[in-house]
């Protein structure tokens, strides 16, 4: 793929779908996602992906894209964003978050709930869907993401219940 330099270009480029274009099928997902709905705080610099084709990184003037392998029964669960020449393929909130919990399932050997508040940070929780989260988790066919994304249903359901401001 081509790209004329910034001043040569009479478009500004969409890195969301420039993602896509790079590297397909893909849609974005993991961080970059989960940042996009406002579900973690930081600031996310690279474009994260998943592909049914082999992990991949790429790094360019234009920036850091990583794309991660999941199966091909797993690669549902998104929806085209953007408009134009700048639309992309962008996870569901639900999904980001499973693929995100999929591909750092080493990493939940205890609290679930506390892993994802204090070492993911992730917020605004409430906003998800539960039976959604449960739908896409039982794509992977894994028992132990299974049981993470209960742990978290149950913690959304939770949140739900609160009173605005409390959570």
């Amino acid at each position: 793929m081509y790209i004329l330099n910034a001043q040569d270009r009479k478009v500004n480029l969409d890195r969301y779908a420039l993602a896509n274009m790079l590297y397909a099928p893909s849609y974005v997902s993991l961080e970059a996602a989960l940042n996009f709905y406002g579900l973690i705080p930081e600031r996310v610099t690279d474009v994260t992906s998943v592909s049914t084709r082999k992990t991949m990184q790429f790094k360019n003037d234009l920036g850091n894209f990583t794309y991660q392998h999941i199966h091909p029964k797993a690669f549902r669960g998104f929806k085209k964003a953007g408009e134009g020449a700048d639309s992309f393929f962008l996870a569901e909130p639900e999904k980001a978050v499973v693929d995100f919990l999929y591909l750092n399932l080493h990493r939940f050997d205890g609290n679930t709930q506390q892993i994802l508040e204090e070492s993911y940070r992730f917020q605004n929780i409430e906003d998800l869907s539960a039976k959604r989260l449960l739908e896409l988790a039982k794509l992977f066919e894994t028992k132990k993401l299974m049981r993470v994304v209960r742990d978290l249903a149950r913690w959304i359901k939770e949140a739900q219940s609160l009173p605005a401001g409390r959570e």
